[in-house]
């Protein structure tokens, strides 16, 4: 790895205050590498909740393993602890707590559910750089985290991701999975193989490396903007808005409301799209997604999950937009959802 990469991850590490870091070339090639550095094999089974982006069971199944689906809670929509804890068999080797959309997933009770049943967890940070819970960062509160930096998050390397860990070991392995099996010594490593190439390049490293001074104001910013959205929608028939937490920071990736269901999601976007004004239903639950429910186990319903994905509409936010462009987003709003 070159000078640039082993400054990003030494930087990084040290702002998540953990103790190693490895760049990897994507947030889903980090999230491979950290399930197998924690003992993912073919055949064995990993908890996944089941509305997330599709590159968490995706990394799943690239590891040979099967993605159990479980239902998410219906105010943060992330993982339900109760239902991870009944979805969890013989074969389950690790649980995934994804925070969506930036929001810290319930990890207190995650901990000590993969506690109790002695499987790994891994956290899904890539939508929540910068969030934290109970004041500490995410992804270093598990065995091992992952971050991505696709250019729609706070941090970018263009495309990029980072594996961290407070375990050197974890670490260690996924630097070399990452590194077509070669550890820090070079020297191939069994655990580590098959190797890959997820390295993340000097340029890429570089342009991460520039952001981190500022992205705590950039954080503020962003909160402060989420902060308005909520106050100015908040009252309009028919949405409902993202939920805070006071005891935690949510990194905002975007903003994220639910629609009533008598609500046509297709036709307020078109009609935000003909007012010049990018929104995104981003994904439905994975289930929902075709061939999906083939490769996935299902032990229970998802309900909620399925609910959530079909109501989902996210309007623009990032630290750059001023309050008049978010006053005329919720003006046209307002208007695309009563026309």
């Amino acid at each position: 790895m070159g000078p640039e990469v082993n400054a990003f991850e030494e930087e990084f590490a040290s702002w998540l205050a953990v103790d190693a870091a490895v760049a990897t070339n994507s947030g889903t090639s980090a999230l491979i590498a950290a399930l197998r550095a924690v003992g993912v094999r073919p055949g064995d089974e990993v908890i996944v909740p089941a509305l997330t982006f599709v590159a968490t069971a995706n990394a799943v199944l690239n590891c040979g393993a099967r993605p159990v689906l479980v239902d998410v809670l219906p105010d943060s929509w992330n993982l339900d602890p109760l239902a991870a804890a009944e979805a969890i068999g013989k074969n389950t080797r690790a649980i995934i707590a994804v925070h969506l959309f930036g929001l810290a997933a319930p990890m207190n009770e995650l901990i000590a559910l993969a506690q109790q049943a002695n499987v790994a967890l891994v956290e899904d940070a890539c939508e929540a750089v910068g969030s934290t819970y109970d004041c500490q960062a995410l992804g270093g509160l598990s065995d091992v985290g992952v971050f991505g930096f696709y250019p729609n998050k706070l941090l970018t390397t263009g495309e990029g991701g980072m594996v961290v860990s407070r375990d050197t070991n974890v670490v260690e392995t996924a630097r070399a999975i990452c590194n077509q099996g070669y550890g820090s010594s070079g020297q191939l490593l069994e655990s580590a193989m098959p190797g890959h190439s997820f390295r993340m390049n000097e340029f890429g490293a570089a342009l991460g490396r520039a952001q981190l001074d500022s992205i705590e104001s950039r954080l503020v910013e962003r909160d402060r903007l989420a902060t308005k959205y909520i106050d100015a929608l908040g009252s309009v028939n028919g949405l409902t808005m993202p939920v805070t937490d006071t005891a935690s920071r949510r990194g905002w990736f975007t903003f994220p409301m639910l629609l009533s269901p008598e609500i046509d999601r297709d036709k307020v976007m078109v009609a935000m799209k003909d007012r010049g004004i990018e929104t995104a239903d981003y994904f439905p639950a994975l289930h929902d997604l075709p061939d999906y429910g083939n490769f996935c186990i299902q032990r229970s319903v998802l309900d909620i999950a399925k609910d959530v994905g079909q109501r989902l509409l996210c309007v623009p936010l990032w630290e750059g937009i001023d309050d008049g462009t978010i006053d005329t987003i919720v003006a046209e709003l307002g208007k695309a959802i009563t026309s």
